[in-house]
């Protein structure tokens, strides 16, 4: 079989993760992958076990002296993205990758580094036969872009590693060891409906083009958010306008790059309700230009979507909410440079048959804030007679400043490329935090990987030659442990 990444290092994760990319791997839809890795277990005649939700536990034993047992742990799932013109099916399509120089990316759709490469070198390490290692218990997470559902639902009865490598970070010269925890609110809206009026001319508006990305990595780099930018054209309407449809973004820990809305306006006001979204959206592609310079605002002429539109309060009641819910960068940490301590990421609105729902992702690594934010969303949404759901969310990664393995991993890192790696606080969602609370001994963690960029996003690609540092990284790590 020819791989297109032939002749790349380490040629064995490399392959691994062609293989991989193969086979459809969304969040739910993991069965295929998780099935993969267990047979790859028995091939190499390894202790494995596998639960109803994907999760896959790989045990094998040292092949050095040491005796302590290491955890090394990566997710199975992707996020799922493709960009404008993409006919690409998530559940059945294998992705297709393409080398450019130094980089390694999929056509037009996310390319599944974030945790693919991660799951990748997890793989090779089940395959070999050279390499210096203490006990490892390899550990497979499903969900956990959605999340980090998999690793909660995990048997830890049998689990006996002190040190927990996470294989999700996504900056070669970084090396985290800590994160925000997260929660979710949902906001629901019900429904109100009037007769539309048969005379009135239905106008479509789509915002796109915008860049998206990451919504813990990618929060502070001011990337347009669709949701907010189609509230605020919205909302510069002043003539008659009645509303059909709304709906925006696509997943929770995604800034969404695509909202739309179709709007239903008299022909006498048509002329003066185009100028008006004409000049909004001027101004604000004149503010995201630096960030987002394919920003698109689109209007068109559309065919009436239904013969009802929301009533008068209920459109402003959607408009009001997509305007006051928070987003972006809430705070930023007073003890850790440059590092955003809270943010909150307006990420969907769907409708549901009798509701409109408008979903967010707060992130903080203080729980304190992260119960303010989502106080802000209760208030926004009880103003507006909404409701909100609340999600029990994840714990934050606190940060052990008295870690041997931070110290290890620091000289390692120092002793292979003559130069001190950066030890930091991550503003994103990892499963350490998680993992270290449920082991029922007392572990340590760090989280590693190559750079990889505009993930989440059908922009994302990994750089190769960081591929190749990282595996040497992580083999000298654990010929250490």
């Amino acid at each position: 079989m020819k791989y297109v990444t032939n002749g790349l290092y380490p040629e064995k994760v490399f392959k691994n993760f062609e293989d991989i990319s193969k086979i459809p791997r969304g969040s739910g839809n993991e069965k295929a992958i998780s099935d993969y890795i267990v047979e790859l277990a028995k091939k190499n005649n390894l202790f494995v076990r596998q639960d109803e939700h994907n999760n896959v536990v790989v045990k094998k034993k040292a092949t050095n002296d040491s005796k302590n047992t290491v955890m090394l742990q990566a997710h199975i799932d992707m996020v799922t993205e493709a960009g404008e013109g993409s006919n690409h099916d998530f559940l059945v399509d294998p992705i297709e990758l393409i080398i450019e120089g130094n980089k390694l990316r999929a056509n037009n759709t996310t390319l599944g580094a974030d945790d693919g490469i991660g799951v990748a070198y997890m793989m090779s390490i089940i395959e070999s036969s050279d390499i210096s290692h203490p006990n490892l218990e390899l550990v497979f997470t499903s969900d956990e872009e959605v999340g980090l559902v998999g690793v909660t639902k995990l048997d830890f009865s049998d689990l006996e590693s002190s040190y927990v490598l996470n294989l999700d970070s996504e900056e070669e010269d970084f090396i985290l060891v800590g994160c925000a925890g997260a929660v979710d609110s949902i906001v629901s809206l019900k429904k109100e409906y009037k007769p539309s009026i048969p005379s009135n001319i239905a106008l479509e508006i789509n915002v796109k083009g915008l860049t998206g990305g990451h919504s813990g990595m990618d929060i502070d780099k001011e990337r347009g958010n669709s949701n907010v930018i189609l509230g605020r054209i919205l909302n510069s309407i002043t003539y008659d306008f009645d509303l059909f449809s709304i709906n925006g973004g696509s997943k929770r820990n995604v800034i969404p790059r695509k909202s739309e809305a179709v709007i239903s306006v008299s022909p006498d006001n048509l002329e003066n309700v185009v100028k008006e979204i004409q000049k909004m959206s001027a101004k604000i592609q004149k503010e995201q230009y630096p960030v987002d310079p394919n920003l698109k605002i689109e209007l068109r002429r559309s065919a009436p979507t239904s013969f009802k539109v929301f009533t008068e309060d209920c459109k402003s009641k959607i408009i009001g909410l997509m305007l006051l819910i928070p987003n972006g960068v809430i705070s930023m940490s007073t003890t850790i440079e440059n590092c955003v301590e809270t943010s909150t990421n307006f990420a969907v609105i769907n409708e549901t048959p009798t509701s409109i729902e408008f979903l967010n992702l707060t992130r903080s690594s203080m729980q304190s804030k992260k119960d303010y934010v989502t106080t802000l969303i209760e208030t926004v949404a009880k103003s507006f007679n909404a409701n909100v759901e609340i999600t029990p969310g994840y714990p934050a990664w606190e940060h052990n400043a008295n870690s041997s393995l931070e110290k290890l991993s620091v000289e390692v890192y120092n002793k292979l490329f003559s130069k001190k790696p950066e030890v930091v606080v991550m503003h994103c969602g990892l499963e350490s935090g998680i993992l270290l609370s449920k082991l029922k001994q007392k572990a340590e963690s760090i989280s590693i990987g190559p750079n990889t960029f505009n993930v989440h996003s059908p922009d994302e690609y990994v750089e190769i030659s960081s591929v190749g540092k990282m595996w040497d990284y992580l083999i000298e790590i654990l010929k250490n442990l």
